[in-house]
């Protein structure tokens, strides 16, 4: 019983020496105040970067709205061509102002689902008449 418990001691033993990391220790050892220093740094570098990309983020936001607004005011004002011949309106609607481009959707023709603020879409019937103007 006795060398069983002594086995068992060892394996014990063992087993929560394997637990220590050394790499960790070994970290803990060589932390000076430079190496603290050098750490707060690059946090402040990641933070600085954060701050960076949400200030990118909010400046294309604001240019993605005024492209969605130009767009939408245009495609409101160019509403009066709904019901005419898309020959007749094409010169006006390809010059509306805050339009980037002019997308003009016949029936049953594949289109892409992407989304562009200051993409004018056309869509059109049968007859090529104007069923509606919209953006996207």
């Amino acid at each position: 019983m006795k060398k069983a418990m002594i086995g068992l001691f060892a394996v014990v033993a063992f087993a929560l020496a394997a637990c220590d990391d050394p790499a960790e220790q070994k970290a803990a050892e060589e932390t000076t105040p430079e190496t603290v220093v050098e750490e707060q740094i690059a946090d402040d570098n990641a933070l600085g970067e954060e701050a960076a990309a949400e200030s990118d983020a909010a400046d294309v936001n604001a240019a993605m709205n005024e492209m969605e607004e130009g767009c939408r005011a245009a495609a409101e004002a160019l509403a009066v061509w709904t019901g005419k011949p898309w020959d007749e309106a094409k010169e006006a609607v390809s010059a509306g102002e805050g339009v980037a481009t002019v997308r003009v959707i016949r029936p049953g023709e594949p289109v892409t689902m992407d989304y562009r603020a200051n993409r004018l879409n056309v869509e059109l019937d049968d007859g090529d008449g104007i069923v509606r103007i919209f953006c996207g």
